[in-house]
């Protein structure tokens, strides 16, 4: 892990933002410059190197075909020498977003969601998709973690690319026989290993979008398997058995956006998020809060 001030590959390290298992992402700023970018700082060792290699690579080449508003813009790719035997440390600097994940919009039992700000933001990235996909791109990671947002929420932007694919050359599955991306928003066709399509990353938006409004994706279980099993045998719960103010015809338009079968789904994820918006529009949210507040005083 680098520190502030740290001089990695010309850039200066501001401040460690995070990481996981498979890389770290910095705010860093290239020398004699001040404006902020990220720096993603892939973990990588000597039996590993070659495949993490690539698929940086892969993830840098189709990340750079898109030139969208609300996508994360890549920038630079490099590599960090090391001391043999070690491996290079890889690194892509990226645009730099200011605020949270969309994990923040995520309402809970004192908090309920905002329709506004879930609006707004689905539709941002419902069209960044939609553009995606007009360039031949599956981006099949789409959750609350990969969509980052500016600290007002007013913008949003898609991020991650690390296991997006071209259309005309998607793999379901890994090597390994494992699921890529997030089992909690992964649709019955890449559960299933089956050809995948811009459906997969719609039914991806709507089980983000039924958290976003809910609290919780539409299948919580406790295992994977669990969750394997509801997403390819369930049917899809209602909104309103988990929140009584939502209107009840907004049930009918997410079971058609999480449909077991591509074909069933809509044609488009604008068109989806047009019609949730034409759905939530005007509906008014209790106020949770200040209610429980009336009830605590003495």
């Amino acid at each position: 892990m680098f520190g502030a001030g740290s001089l990695v590959s010309g850039y200066i390290v501001d401040a460690h933002l995070g990481g996981g298992a498979s890389a770290d992402v910095y705010r860093v700023h290239r020398a004699g410059q001040s404006a902020p970018l990220a720096m993603k700082v892939l973990h990588t060792d000597a039996t590993t190197y070659e495949k993490a290699r690539a698929r940086f690579a892969r993830e840098f080449d189709i990340a750079s075909l898109l030139r969208h508003p609300h996508i994360v813009a890549v920038f630079e790719k490099g590599e960090i020498p090391a001391a043999p035997p070690a491996p290079p440390t890889l690194w892509m600097t990226t645009q730099y977003v200011d605020g949270p994940d969309s994990s923040a919009l995520v309402p809970g039992p004192d908090a309920p969601c905002d329709p506004a700000v879930v609006l707004l933001v689905a539709e941002q990235i419902a069209d960044a998709l939609d553009y995606a996909h007009s360039m031949d791109v599956l981006h099949r990671d789409v959750k609350p973690a990969n969509i980052l947002l500016t600290t007002d929420r007013s913008c949003a932007y898609l991020t991650d690319f690390g296991i997006a694919q071209l259309i005309d050359d998607v793999k379901a599955l890994a090597s390994n026989g494992r699921v890529s991306g997030s089992i909690a928003y992964a649709s019955p066709e890449l559960l299933q290993a089956q050809q995948l399509t811009p459906a997969t990353d719609l039914y991806a938006l709507a089980c983000t979008m039924f958290e976003w409004l809910t609290g919780m994706p539409p299948f919580p279980r406790s295992t994977a398997f669990a969750i394997t099993y509801a997403h390819l045998r369930d049917p899809v719960p209602a909104l309103t058995a988990r929140v009584s103010w939502l209107p009840t015809s907004l049930n009918a338009v997410f079971a058609k956006a999480l449909a077991k079968d591509p074909a069933g789904r809509y044609r488009s994820c604008v068109e989806f998020t047009d019609i949730v918006s034409r759905t939530l529009r005007g509906v008014e949210v209790p106020e949770v809060r200040a209610a429980r507040r009336r009830r605590l005083r003495p």
